[in-house]
């Protein structure tokens, strides 16, 4: 992440996940499978800044911006792969650093 250039990106590769198949199902911890999932973000531009602060001890620094995905799913006998990012529509992407916390002092 790079806030003065306002870009970020989040590299993701075969992270280990339980396919439960429905929301029903994983609610009750029903049958699953073994699967992976792996995405690519990358957030850029800008189309406003902010510097946000309240009466509670919080602190950020934000920029709204664009971002496009690349995701896919694998499992036995199953996979799902995204679109490429350039073909992803942005309708709403922030990055930003935050302080917060009953450790912060102003």
């Amino acid at each position: 992440m790079n806030l003065r250039e306002a870009h970020a990106s989040l590299q993701v590769s075969s992270v280990g996940v339980r396919d439960f198949f429905t929301i029903g199902n994983a609610l009750m911890h029903g049958q699953s499978v073994p699967a992976t999932v792996s995405y690519h973000i990358r957030w850029s531009g800008v189309n406003r800044r902010a510097h946000i602060t309240g009466d509670t001890p919080f602190v950020a620094d934000v920029i709204e911006d664009n971002a496009v995905i690349e995701w896919r799913a694998e499992e036995s006998g199953f996979k799902f792969v995204s679109d490429p990012a350039n073909t992803s529509k942005s309708l709403f992407a922030e990055i930003g650093r935050e302080r917060n916390g009953v450790f912060f002092s102003n």
